[in-house]
């Protein structure tokens, strides 16, 4: 079986694609801090993480990532790590930097020296900010970020991009934002020349991740949830995820420039992503091109129509009230896709029926009966 590092495989969307990619004749490593958080998601993140080799192991540290490199000789690496919340990113752009950037560059630059030529990193689409205007976001699109979390991710993009001459991220990089959070990371810095990231590299911008795989026993398992599908199973069920009731599901504004005032995203089963990122992964390793690709499923829905959707899927109402915008969430995020069928052959199969009744059937099991 071939090798490969996983680093934050341990996560939601990492233990997805692990799960998958050991099906499809890969044998991955996983390295993952597995916190900080709570006993309750740090006992399921190492549950998940240990049905495959873990080394608990912060990305950022680069001489126990080449060691682990030396000892497993993996032919290409996958990163999902990062710092996900946007508002959390607002409110802390220091930790965001620190931990969505500059540990991942080290992580980078301990596969370039180990030799790993082949990298698939998970970027957001967060990196194309408010989108005014696009009905669907193509991988040319202006790039603005609206956060610092999108900012770290683009910040990760160009990092690879300077790996390779041929990398095109997008034209029309708009970098405002950046220039008091943007800190120089010395360490990369006086590596001079050598070589500081592998060379071969697939960038996925990720919309709207969602749904489980409950027959495997994944799903979305994070204290506190901000997702908005697990928040709704959860009001439903009255209790939250951590254990604590929570009758009413809050929408954050309703009055966006979209058809009902409410966000509109575009929502993609997680083992769909899992799917693309082992195309990507079989992509590399066949000596394709470095690429940025979207990963969405095309549709957008408004957080109306999402919490719709959940009512006609458990046929019980979700009670909702209205609260103040999350600072940086833009109005309306939809992919368009055309270049990951192309490029990969690759277009979801999954609904976001099917992501929510995925949902629900794991968190009915994994959370027990509600209240």
């Amino acid at each position: 079986m071939d090798t490969i590092v996983v680093a934050g495989g341990a996560g939601y969307i990492g233990s997805h694609f692990c799960h998958l990619a050991a099906e499809r004749g890969f044998a991955p490593v996983v390295v993952d801090r597995i916190g900080p958080g709570t006993d309750r998601v740090e006992a399921y993140r190492r549950a998940v993480g240990g049905r495959f080799a873990l080394e608990v192991c912060d990305i950022g540290d680069e001489a126990r990532v080449g060691a682990l490199i030396a000892r497993h000789r993996p032919i290409a690496a996958v990163c999902f790590a990062a710092l996900i919340e946007v508002g959390e990113s607002v409110a802390n752009p220091g930790l965001y930097w620190d931990s969505n950037y500059l540990r991942a560059a080290r992580f980078f630059r301990a596969l370039a020296v180990g030799g790993v030529r082949h990298l698939v990193f998970s970027s957001t689409a967060a990196v194309y900010g408010s989108a005014t205007g696009a009905v669907s976001l193509a991988e040319g699109h202006r790039l603005d970020p609206a956060s610092p979390y999108g900012l770290t991710k683009l910040a990760c993009e160009l990092t690879l991009q300077g790996a390779s001459a041929a990398h095109n991220v997008a034209p029309g990089v708009q970098l405002d934002h950046a220039s008091s959070d943007w800190p120089p990371p010395p360490s990369i810095a006086a590596a001079g020349p050598a070589a500081f990231a592998p060379p071969s590299s697939l960038i996925f911008r990720y919309f709207n991740a969602a749904g489980a795989h409950p027959a495997a026993g994944l799903g979305e398992v994070h204290d506190p949830e901000s997702h908005l599908i697990p928040r709704a199973i959860a009001t439903l069920r009255r209790a939250s995820p951590a254990g604590e009731g929570e009758a009413v599901l809050t929408i954050n504004g309703e009055d966006y420039a979209t058809p009902d005032g409410t966000c509109m995203r575009d929502y993609v089963h997680v083992l769909d992503l899992a799917e693309a990122h082992v195309a990507g992964l079989e992509y590399l390793l066949a000596g394709g091109g470095n690429d940025v690709v979207n990963l969405g499923s095309g549709s957008g829905y408004s957080i109306r129509q999402v919490v719709a959707a959940i009512e006609t899927v458990t046929g019980q109402p979700v009670p909702v009230r209205i609260g103040p915008r999350r600072a940086g969430d833009p109005a309306h995020l939809v992919a368009d896709i055309t270049k990951a069928q192309r490029v990969l052959g690759w277009r979801p199969r999954r609904g976001l029926a099917d992501i929510i009744a995925s949902a629900v059937d794991f968190h009915r099991h994994h959370d027990g009966p509600g209240a």
